[in-house]
């Protein structure tokens, strides 16, 4: 886990409880916990950046990663690896080193490739049976915080990231 230095995250399922609301124009909503904004604070505080792959194209989730500095967000992939493999390439990173945090069968194939695979409480029983750790917030509960604190608390971090996030913010 030390050696972890790419954070890659899905969003449906994982940030958001996988539903979808769908207006009357048939636009679709989704519902965004600002506990997981924690989590991309922390992230950006420890230097480790995020990736965001998801296979849906959606505006809104732009928009919210936006509003959250995340800068690396692929929205409408198909492949996830061939799309992680390459950020990776350029960016030097090893698939090793990347912890990714999905939950369901479009994230399986990157089971047992990379660093390490989390998943929510809720994910679909096979990636939680293939999962290196198994979350305990469903998806849309705040799932992506508790990855990242997770990974922060396993490098000895997440204490140091915490009281530079609150110097920062006026406490």
């Amino acid at each position: 886990m030390k050696n972890i230095k790419l954070i890659v995250s899905d969003i449906d399922g994982v940030w958001t409880d996988g539903s979808f609301y769908y207006t009357i124009e048939g636009d679709s909503v989704r519902k965004f916990t600002t506990k997981d904004s924690y989590g991309a604070a922390l992230a950006k505080i420890s230097k480790i950046p995020v990736l965001i792959l998801s296979g849906e194209e959606n505006p809104m989730v732009k928009k919210r990663m936006k509003k959250l500095g995340l800068k690396h967000v692929k929205l409408g992939v198909k492949n996830k690896f061939g799309t992680l493999a390459d950020f990776c390439k350029n960016k030097k990173i090893k698939l090793t080193e990347v912890a990714f945090l999905g939950d369901d069968m479009n994230d399986f194939h990157l089971v047992g490739r990379l660093g390490f695979f989390a998943c929510p409480s809720d994910a679909y029983p096979l990636i939680r049976e293939n999962a290196d750790k198994i979350l305990l917030t469903a998806g849309g509960n705040g799932c992506f915080r508790e990855f990242v604190e997770y990974i922060l608390q396993q490098q000895g971090n997440l204490e140091s990231a915490y009281k530079i996030y609150l110097s920062q913010n006026g406490e």
